[in-house]
Order: C-alpha cells, then sequence, then structure tokens
C-alpha cells in the first residue's frame, strides 16, 4: 500500500482506498466527511520538467554532444578561414609586393630593352604573373567559406548552450487548507 493510499484508508476508509489503488468500486462510504474534504488533491506533473509544455525534454547527453560538435565545427570554420586569409595574402604578395611587371622591366633593361626567351628569370615572372591572381582568389575563396563556416556553427552554438542554461522558478501552489511554494529547477 502506498502512501496515499494509506492516508486515504485512514481518512475515507477502505472502499476509497481500493479505488485510489485501481479498484473498479468508487467510493461510497466515507468514515470521516469533514477530514475527506480537506485531503489535498496533487496537480498532475510531467516528469521529465516542470515547464508545462507538451514535448518531452531532450536527452542531456545528446544536447551535450550537440554542443561539443558545433564547437568543434566553428573552430575548424576559424581554422579554414585563417588558412584562406594566409592563401590569399601570398597571392597578393605575388601580384603587389614582388612586382612582376617591374621585375620584367629590370630583366628588359639588362639585356638591351629585350627578353631572352630562354632565360630562367623570365619564366619565373612570368609563372608568377598567372598563379598570383588564381592563389588570390582561391584563398579569398576558402577565407569566405570558413567565415561562413564559423559564423553558422557559432551561431547554432549560442541556440544549443540557450537551451542548456539553467533555470529556476518558484511559485505558489494553493491546496484547499493552505499554501506551498514549489522549486523548480532545471539544468
Amino acid at each position: 500500500m502506498t502512501l496515499t493510499a494509506t492516508l486515504m484508508a485512514t481518512l475515507t476508509g477502505p472502499s476509497l482506498a481500493r479505488a485510489t489503488e485501481g479498484g473498479d468500486s468508487p467510493a461510497t462510504d466515507v468514515l470521516y466527511p469533514d477530514l475527506a474534504a480537506d485531503v489535498p488533491e496533487g496537480e498532475w506533473i510531467r516528469e521529465g520538467g516542470g515547464s508545462g509544455d507538451a514535448t518531452p525534454s531532450q536527452d542531456p547527453h545528446i544536447l551535450n554532444h550537440r554542443i561539443r560538435r558545433a564547437g568543434k565545427l566553428t573552430l575548424i570554420g576559424g581554422a579554414i578561414a585563417v588558412l584562406g586569409a594566409a592563401t590569399a595574402l601570398g597571392g597578393a604578395s605575388l601580384i603587389y609586393i614582388w612586382s612582376p611587371s617591374r621585375r620584367l622591366s629590370k630583366l628588359a633593361e639588362s639585356n638591351d630593352g629585350l627578353l631572352p626567351t630562354d632565360d630562367a628569370k623570365r619564366h619565373r615572372v612570368i609563372q608568377g604573373i598567372n598563379t598570383g591572381p588564381i592563389i588570390a582568389y582561391t584563398g579569398l575563396g576558402i577565407l569566405a567559406g570558413g567565415v561562413i563556416t564559423a559564423a553558422v556553427f557559432r551561431i547554432r552554438l549560442k541556440k544549443l548552450r540557450e537551451k542548456r542554461k539553467a533555470s529556476a522558478s518558484l511559485s505558489p501552489t494553493f491546496f484547499r487548507g493552505g499554501a506551498a511554494i514549489q522549486w523548480k529547477v532545471r539544468f
């Protein structure tokens, strides 16, 4: 016999105690009707959360796994963005700092105004002219992809952390013979 059934049997008699334990017959005889009217009837509280919403609460292990995965992907996006920035700077240095047009003009001046066709310096400078923009634009694309990845997963990480945030609330509950304060804590 449970504590509620014992209390009900004491106040109302054995027939109501059988009804609360799953008996089919309703309570017809009450030993102490004054005390039976004062028995508090607790409200139904769904297990797993006190928010009152109809959706079941999520498993905290799954939520923690999603938070860790979003954090890792945010860091990976940031690393990709740094790699793209370094690649874009390398391409820009091939175009502007290394200055292939100035190097070709110096090579032409040293050879009496003509560019030699079989010179290794000339071929390196021409390769720099051709590959510099390709490397710079590829680096900018990688940078944009990394920034977008990091931003999307950072937003997701913030939303998941907000879900996990602990909250506590105090709410008064009134019974027929008094009142109580309930403390609901969510982790």
